[in-house]
């Protein structure tokens, strides 16, 4: 009986603090981010999508930290394969599911900033157009 408790007990420890889902490297070269719903008001939202992770291991119910943490990191590895950078929370997590947005809040990829406009030419102040980084 003890060697029971022991092993539901190391099972338990083992399972509770787990996460599985890591960020891809595409979403990591991508910059991909998860924010709040009230932070991506002002940015295009191209789909949404439903993801899940298994919330129980047999008897053994995960921490509902850690299955959010999987949720958002399965979100963002589904929106770095397309044109988004941003996803958020449309929904709470249930039974191991949750719905996020996909959006597009920064600039398209590979998209310049273009050069400001030159009213008036003024030989003191030297100006450099802003250029994002390609990624």
């Amino acid at each position: 009986m003890r060697a029971k408790s022991l092993l539901a007990l190391v099972l338990t420890l083992a399972v509770g603090d787990c996460t599985w889902v890591s960020v891809s490297p595409e979403a990591q070269q991508h910059g991909v981010i998860a924010l709040s719903l009230d932070r991506v008001a002002n940015c295009r939202q191209l789909s949404q999508i439903q993801v899940s992770v298994a919330n129980t291991v047999g008897v053994f119910k995960r921490m509902p930290s850690d299955v959010e943490h999987d949720l958002t990191n399965l979100a963002i590895n589904e929106a770095a394969k397309s044109d988004a950078d941003t996803v958020a929370a449309l929904s709470p997590v249930k039974d191991g599911a949750q719905t996020f947005g996909i959006y597009q809040c920064l600039k398209t990829r590979g998209q310049r900033a273009a050069a400001p406009a030159a009213s008036t030419h003024n030989p003191a102040v030297k100006t450099t157009p802003y250029r994002p980084p390609l990624g």
